[in-house]
């Protein structure tokens, strides 16, 4: 019972300091222009959008290329290879 009453508070406390912080001009969220768009997916990423395209596999890829296999899956998902 205690807990769910601080969890509560503590949830209570950190929003009305996120609604301050904006009251007083702040921003939250990522930066502007910090997302890369499409285009600048497929320059960057060539190299991998070429291996998918030639049904090599997602570790594979990753090994080649020097990238997280994170990565190689994010462009797959990204281009629907």
């Amino acid at each position: 019972m205690l807990a769910q009453h601080l969890g509560k508070n503590i949830k209570f406390r950190l929003n009305s300091g996120r609604a301050q912080y904006i009251r007083n001009g702040g921003k939250l969220g990522r930066k502007v222009g910090s997302i890369k768009t499409l285009e600048q997916k497929k320059e960057q990423y060539k190299d991998i959008i070429s291996y998918l395209k030639r049904g090599y596999s997602i570790r594979t890829i990753a090994t080649l290329t020097g990238k997280g296999i994170s990565t190689v899956q994010r462009i797959k998902k990204d281009f629907n290879l």
